[in-house]
């Protein structure tokens, strides 16, 4: 592989701009398999050097803005390196509740008199577990409620004069987790320095956003929570100062497999110009199921709530009744029951309507839309897992039989030999009592989330889209984790949105080097969106 290096630094991203030649594309840390992932060529490697970020506080002043809606009052603040207008909770969508649970959602009814949004909207059902580390940053602090389709907008102050760049933010957390209106997505910090205007969406979650058993539940209801945000940003991007032909759809984890799908999907190729896909792709095994596998657990999870054919009133109607802290509670039961890694009971699927296919098998013939795309991971995306699955072992130093024991946990299916190739291929090399444990953290991040960003990446760049693949290294100074573990899971999350003191640890600070790596990031997201390029 021809890497022209430009320079290289302790704490930084690396940036890689994808050609039409072939040739391998791999991780720089880990070693990778040929065998299990797909190829290309990296024609460029950027390595992003920091710059400075500033906090945000209150400031007076209020701005109505007219919408296709009605009107809407929002508030000023200071944050970043200016000030910006907040929009909260602004309802995108009828609420989905009594006979609209389970339906395709409907654009909100207008209003006439000026709604007040200063606060944050209803975060979506879910499970709210505080034993796992760093809860406090990614649980939701709203009240849950089915009334719970908004989204959330910040706009330089004075609304730009010229229009500026949309970005849209789609937050993860396993289809069944997650809010847009946690501290690390606030979008002021980002707007403010970047002069974009930043969007976060919330869409509806677990089996009330993803059960597909029509015609009762037609599925992929999230998706198309997803969708109708983005039709309404865009019809009223222009209002609020916004290039309506500039939307950028971002997101992280299922949020990136999200955009994904939308670049799937054909109803939503007008909505968006360009797509950022952070640590998750569509075509990840945990990403999505086949219609015949999501059927049998819709049918395995309608006879839990007690909703059965049998049942003298419809399965729809008997699924509309049910109080939605039962909805929980089975889903619960339900990803327990298939495993504790990556297990999310309910996924979007293929449904004729918003995906017309196999995400793995729409890539490969090109029925992707041609866009501008900015693509990656961290370096160390899983190693938090083998935290969790060996968390009794002193320092996670787990043996040779451990490290079976973890590779079949994660590819069940897997023959013996396959098993035990998978572990000579990713121990070799490795020395010292971190062996197994070292093994263990890269195959679980190439089986997850490395082979299939590589394919996804590879796929889009065949249809003639402009190509960007980063990798972010950096661990975060305040890191609860155990030293080990780089960058993990979420790591980059608030150095793209400039919110590093929203995940500070109690009299914990970040470091300048820090601060500047963060602006550097907020700059080169931004740049992507007022450009479909990234440039040095």
């Amino acid at each position: 592989m021809n890497r022209h290096k430009v320079g290289l630094f302790s704490i930084g991203i690396i940036l890689y701009w994808l050609s039409f030649f072939p040739g391998p594309l791999t991780r720089p840390s880990v070693a990778m398999p040929c065998l299990l992932c797909p190829s290309f060529l990296c024609c460029l490697l950027l390595v992003l050097l920091p710059f400075p970020l500033a906090s945000g506080s209150a400031s007076n002043g209020d701005t109505v803005v007219i919408t296709s809606s009605g009107p809407i009052k929002g508030k000023q603040f200071l944050s970043g390196l200016g000030s910006v207008t907040a929009y909260l909770g602004i309802p995108y969508a009828e609420p989905p509740l009594g006979k609209l649970r389970f339906q395709k959602p409907l654009p909100h009814q207008p209003w006439k008199q000026p709604l007040e949004a200063t606060s944050f909207g209803n975060s979506c059902p879910q499970f709210i577990s505080q034993d796992v580390p760093e809860a406090n940053i990614w649980s939701p602090k709203t009240p849950l409620s089915e009334d719970c389709l908004s989204l959330n907008i910040w706009v330089p102050y004075p609304q730009p004069s010229s229009p500026v760049p949309v970005l849209v933010w789609i937050h993860g957390g396993g289809y069944f987790m997650g809010t847009s209106s946690v501290a690390v997505f606030n979008g002021a910090s980002l707007a403010a320095t970047e002069n974009v205007i930043v969007v976060t969406i919330n869409y509806r979650l677990g089996a009330l956003g993803f059960l597909y058993f029509p015609p009762a539940a037609p599925g992929n209801l999230g998706l198309l929570d997803q969708q109708l945000a983005l039709k309404w940003v865009k019809e009223n991007a222009a209002a609020f100062g916004g290039d309506p032909s500039r939307v950028t759809i971002l997101g992280h984890s299922t949020g990136g497999a999200s955009v994904n799908f939308h670049l799937l999907a054909p109803k939503s190729q007008d909505l968006f110009a360009q797509a950022v896909i952070q640590s998750g792709t569509a075509n990840a095994y945990w990403a999505w199921r086949s219609p015949e596998e999501i059927k049998r657990l819709a049918l395995e999870f309608v006879h839990l709530l007690g909703c059965s054919e049998d049942n003298k009133i419809s399965i729809g109607h008997c699924l509309q009744t049910k109080n939605v802290s039962e909805f929980i509670q089975h889903e619960i039961a339900m990803s327990l029951k298939g495993g504790p890694l990556v297990n999310f009971p309910f996924r979007p699927t293929t449904d004729g309507d918003f995906l017309l296919g196999e995400p793995e098998k729409l890539m490969e013939e090109g029925q992707i839309q041609v866009k501008p795309v900015l693509i990656g991971e961290t370096s160390d995306e899983a190693a938090t897992f083998v935290h969790y699955v060996f968390s009794n072992v002193t320092h996670n130093l787990i043996n040779q039989e451990q490290l079976l024991k973890g590779i079949q946990l994660l590819v069940p299916n897997a023959t013996e030999d396959v098993v035990q190739s998978i572990a000579l291929r990713y121990s070799e090399g490795n020395h010292g009592p971190a062996k197994y444990r070292s093994a263990m953290s890269h195959f679980y991040t190439d089986w997850i989330f490395t082979c299939p960003f590589i394919e996804a990446a590879g796929n889009i760049r065949k249809t003639g889209s402009p190509v960007y693949a980063y990798l972010f290294a950096h661990r975060p100074s305040w890191s609860i984790w155990p030293e080990w573990i780089g960058a993990s899971h979420g790591a980059e999350v608030p150095f793209v949105f400039g919110t590093l003191e929203s995940v500070m640890p109690v009299n914990q600070t970040y470091t300048e080097a820090e601060a500047r790596l963060s602006r550097k990031v907020m700059h080169y997201w931004a740049e992507f969106a007022r450009t479909g390029k990234v440039r040095r």
